[in-house]
Order: structure tokens, then sequence, then C-alpha cells
């Protein structure tokens, strides 16, 4: 007679696929390792990409590398509440944040509408622009007006904050 409890280890642990739970542990680990190191570089190429705009509104570079707090910051250097980052979070809504924001960040860098469009289509790239090329930041009153008329000739831009 065959002793169910010998043979209880063997069937634990084969699943119906012949892989073992160590193999499935394998795998769980290299999808978790890999999504951590796409997260890392997700990180440092979009503060890479923020930190010069930063730079121009008064921030510390340091801060478009903080994930979350990078993103209310920029909500506010384009003028708008921090809170706009929570629309992020809500599937329709979070595409009305994104073009606010596009045509905002546009208009205090002094961009036109063609900008606006470009910055929603390829954000990080844009950004890249906006960070380092020689645009300069006019601050959030830019919002007012309309687009690539953020200062008229012979005002001063916006001064940083200190």
């Amino acid at each position: 007679m065959i002793n169910p409890v010998s043979i209880l280890p063997s069937v634990l642990s084969a699943s119906e696929f012949g892989t073992t739970t160590t193999e499935t542990t394998v795998g769980a680990g290299a999808l978790f390792g890999s999504m951590l190191v796409f997260g890392i570089i997700g990180i440092v190429l979009g503060g890479l990409a923020m930190m010069g705009m930063f730079k121009k509104a008064g921030r510390k570079p340091w801060e478009a590398f903080v994930p979350v707090y990078a993103q209310v910051l920029l909500f506010r250097i384009a003028g708008m509440s921090g809170w706009w980052f929570l629309a992020m979070l809500v599937p329709v809504l979070n595409l009305v944040a994104l073009v606010l924001l596009s045509i905002n960040l546009a208009k205090v860098f002094g961009q036109t509408a063609i900008m606006a469009v470009l910055l929603f289509l390829f954000g990080t790239i844009m950004y890249f622009y906006l960070s380092y090329s020689s645009v300069r930041y006019f601050g959030p009153q830019a919002t007012k007006g309309p687009f690539g008329q953020a200062s008229n000739p012979g005002q001063p831009s916006y001064a940083p904050q200190a």
C-alpha cells in the first residue's frame, strides 16, 4: 500500500505546468528586480529632464529627483496648484491635468501652442528641451497671457525665488 505522507512533498512541489515553487520564486524575484531597475532608471531620467526647469524656476535641482514631490512642484512651477497631482490618479481626470500642465508649462516658458502639444505628446523629451535650451522661465503670471507673450520686450523676466 502507498503511504500518502511519503508522496505529499512531491505533490506539493510540482504544479500543473511542471515548475517547482523554487522556479516560480526565482521568476517572481527576477520580475521584481527588473521592475525595480527600470523604476530607478525612470526616476533618474525624469529627474534629469526636470532638473534644469527646476533650476530656471529658482528651485533646488535635487528636488527633481524626489518622485511625488517633483510632480507636485512641476504643477506649481506651471502656475497651478500642487493639488492637481491628485488628479493624476483618476483615470480620465489625469488627461485633463496633463493637458492643462502642458499648456501652462508652455506659457511660463514663453513658448507657443505647438510646444504645448509637443509637451503633451512627448513629455520627457520636451522637458529636456525646456531644461537645457536657452528658453527662460517667466513665472506663474505668464499663464494669464496668450502663448508666446510671457513678457513684453523691455520688461524683466520672473525673478527666481530665494
